[in-house]
């Protein structure tokens, strides 16, 4: 379920769309879970006005769609939508390590240190966090801001996919994919634009099948 509001007496817009957005992103709303504007006004304290307004942005991102008469419902994830996101990320991602090298300081790469590990146990939550701010990273220090914000914002829809997938597998190490990073980190630091670039499409592209395999089994997509 949601966390319920804060204690704040107001919540703009923004933050009601933010916090709705992030739910879904993360699974803490499901996909197929049904939703109703009084039960979210209820949960966050504030009117249905902009619990409506929310939900059409979300509907316009295709996170939400309309239920008649019957309120709302996340979407469930398309394996067509998956399979083009994998296209985008991998195109995006080559990009922005490309730029990072061509672009960053010294310093800036040396910042790359702080991914190169995770304190053990890895719980998946905090893995899930880790991992988007890794790549996250990487996107938004590419030396171009338009490139930046589509990346990002593809690694936020993508939260959802690692979610999910990672959640209905039991033979996933989380210390292999930190020990992936730590070898991409490597080669970028190193500013070999040919060995990060083929790391991270291997990393991806790995991601993708494992991805695809739990989707095609689960009820959760569309």
């Amino acid at each position: 379920m949601l966390e319920g509001a804060d204690d704040s007496p107001l919540l703009v817009r923004t933050s009601i769309y933010q916090r709705l957005r992030a739910a879904i992103l993360s699974c803490a709303l499901r996909p197929g879970a049904q939703i109703q504007e009084r039960q979210l006004a209820e949960l966050y304290q504030v009117s249905k006005s902009p619990i409506r307004d929310a939900l059409l942005k979300l509907e316009e991102q295709n996170l939400i769609e309309v239920m008649p008469r019957k309120g709302y419902r996340v979407k469930r994830i398309s394996l067509t939508d998956a399979r083009e996101l994998y296209e985008m990320r991998q195109i995006l991602e080559r990009e922005s390590i490309v730029r990072l090298i061509e672009t960053a300081s010294d310093a800036m790469l040396a910042a790359l240190d702080a991914f190169r590990t995770l304190p053990s146990p890895i719980e998946l939550p905090n893995w899930i966090e880790y991992n988007s701010a890794f790549h996250g990273f990487i996107a938004a220090n590419c030396g171009n801001s338009r490139l930046a914000r589509v990346g990002c914002d593809a690694i936020e829809q993508y939260e959802r996919l690692t979610y999910v997938s990672v959640t209905h597998s039991s033979e996933l190490s989380l210390a292999d994919f930190v020990a992936e990073h730590s070898a991409i980190i490597g080669a970028i630091q190193k500013r070999d634009k040919r060995q990060s670039v083929a790391l991270a499409r291997d990393h991806i592209e790995s991601s993708r099948r494992r991805v695809l395999d739990v989707l095609e089994n689960m009820s959760v997509i569309a």
